[in-house]
């Protein structure tokens, strides 16, 4: 059984990077303790240039982020421990993706990882966005074709931009809890990496709430069962097979408050359940800074349980000290390092990988749509009503759907547009799963009704909107918590009249607002996401606000 220990993390900084790889070596230690290394990723979303804003750091500005940067700064740590150190990642490594990656079906970060070195990583929710049948190609390799594998060039031509070599993934993708309809696992569910005579088993798991992120016609192709669960069966089985250094890979999240080691989520709670076998949960999903200890089921002992953010911008780094002997992890801690710009070299490899991949999309990425004559922030989910950027994506559907209403999540606006010119590449980002947009009709009542969902007791989701307005109190009792709905004309909402709706078909077919889902079957499509925002820029006069 693992026995956690907690430790400081003492060695001396690394050195600088260079643009190079890591020789690996495999010498075993002189002690019967061995020190390895874990350098963990999550959620990169395929965000293969730069794309946070500049950060404070030390009162200077410092970028974070993009692939080359990250890559050396994984390079460097390594330098650490050659021959000990293990790459992983935690999902969403892809979807969701930038421009530079999903013009090209996200091959690109694919390719990049590859680069990185990643010896193990799991499925998160957004590697099915289009399709589980996609998802195994970008790991298993082969060019797309279809319909679904053209894009279209400058002059609206359709173009299949799969590359006819692509290879995949260069090491194994690990989906324990993910099986087809008949229950079949899609891929391995764990794997055993082996460093300095040490071996550790990897499990890798995704958050059960991954069909509420996907197209009803995608996730109805996949089951995701329970994490925990799968985590103990898996655990037993490589305990079976000698291995007692165990590490889940777990696209499931959590929130920390900063400095307090109090942390709670999906994962918290999952963890929690697992087996005390388990001595690492390397997490994803929440775009969050986890760096926590969750107490065994048994009462003994902790399991760490890390996560880096997203983007690239950070890494996590764990160190765990194992008994050759025993094969048992005695010690483990943890940072989460930021990717600063001015701490390395670029990874000249993977910078030139994105740069052909930037030219490539760079016609299609500069075309200008429209100026803007203020910043239009992101806003958050309370924030329905308030973001100006979220009004504006839903004031696009509307027009393009020619709908009385539209209804946007929050969760679909996913960046910010700055004043002045706005380009393609700029706008795609604002939507990058550039979902369908279908319309469909709804009675008074049943719109009443759906912005009442906002409002569940698990939490609470403001839907941007656009063609109404109302009030809400939170204290009310559900059901009675939306008042004083009108009209963008002042009239007042009519229960038993029929309205045109649009919204996103993930919106419209998703399980969080069942009255959606209850029109959805008649909904027709109308176009997409960024075909709506693009059109309404461009509708507007320039410098508008």
């Amino acid at each position: 059984m693992a026995v956690a220990l907690t430790t400081a993390m003492a060695r001396p900084e690394p050195p600088a990077s260079t643009a190079g790889g890591v020789d690996r070596v495999d010498r075993p230690p002189a002690s019967g303790l061995v020190t390895l290394q874990l350098l963990g990723v999550n959620d990169l979303h395929g965000h293969l240039e730069p794309s946070a804003p500049e950060q404070q750091r030390d009162g200077e500005l410092v970028r974070t982020g993009g692939a080359a940067w990250l890559a050396a700064h994984l390079d460097r740590a390594e330098r650490s421990r050659p021959g000990r150190t293990i790459r992983v990642h935690a999902g969403d490594m892809v979807g969701a993706s930038p421009l530079v990656s999903s013009r090209a079906h996200d091959e690109p970060t694919v390719k990049a990882m590859n680069l990185m070195r990643f010896d193990v990583g799991t499925l998160g929710n957004h590697e099915f966005d289009e399709g589980g049948a996609e998802a195994l190609r970008l790991v298993r390799g082969g060019r797309r074709n279809g319909a679904e594998a053209a894009k279209p060039d400058t002059a609206g031509s359709a173009v299949n931009t799969s590359d006819p070599a692509f290879a995949g993934a260069a090491f194994p993708y690990l989906a324990a809890n993910t099986v087809d309809r008949r229950g079949r696992g899609v891929l391995p569910p764990y794997t055993i990496v082996e460093r300095a005579g040490v071996r550790v088993g990897f499990i890798g798991v995704t958050t059960e709430s991954s069909p509420d992120f996907l197209l009803e016609r995608h996730a109805s192709a996949q089951r995701f069962t329970d994490v925990s669960a799968t985590v103990d069966r898996y655990a037993r089985e490589l305990r079976r097979r000698g291995v007692e250094a165990i590490v889940v890979l777990a696209h499931a999240g959590g929130t920390e408050r900063a400095g307090s080691g109090t942390a709670r989520g999906e994962i918290i709670d999952e963890t929690r359940q697992m087996t005390d076998a388990v001595d690492v949960v390397v997490a994803g999903h929440s775009h969050s800074v986890l760096d926590t200890r969750v107490r065994n089921r048994s009462g003994r002992g902790t399991k760490l349980v890390v996560e880096a953010s997203s983007y690239g911008e950070a890494y996590d780094r764990i160190e765990l000290t194992v008994d050759r002997a025993s094969g048992d992890v005695v010690a483990k801690a943890a940072e989460v390092p930021r990717t600063w710009h001015d701490r390395v070299d670029p990874h000249r490899g993977v910078a030139a990988l994105v740069a052909a991949y930037a030219r490539s999309a760079s016609a299609v990425a500069g075309q200008r749509h429209g100026r803007a004559g203020q910043d239009f922030g992101r806003g958050g989910a309370g924030d329905s009503g308030t973001s100006d950027l979220g009004r504006l994506v839903a004031d696009g559907q509307r027009a393009l759907a020619g709908a009385d209403l539209a209804f946007v999540d929050p969760v679909a606006v996913r960046g910010s547009l700055a004043a002045g010119p706005l380009t393609y590449a700029e706008l795609f980002e604002i939507s990058p799963a550039d979902h369908p947009l279908v319309r469909t009709h709804m009675r008074g009542a049943d719109v009443k009704r759906l912005l009442e969902e906002q409002f569940s007791d698990a939490e609470t989701i403001r839907l941007h909107a656009s063609g109404l307005s109302y009030q809400t109190d939170r204290s009310a009792p559900a059901g009675r918590r939306v008042t004083g709905i009108e009209l963008a004309d002042g009239r007042p909402l009519e229960p038993e009249q029929t309205y045109t709706v649009a919204a996103s078909e993930l919106l419209a077919t998703g399980e969080r607002f069942s009255t959606f889902r209850g029109q959805s079957r008649a909904a027709q499509r109308v176009g997409t996401e960024v075909e709506a925002l693009v059109a309404e820029v461009e509708r507007r006069p320039a410098g508008f606000r």
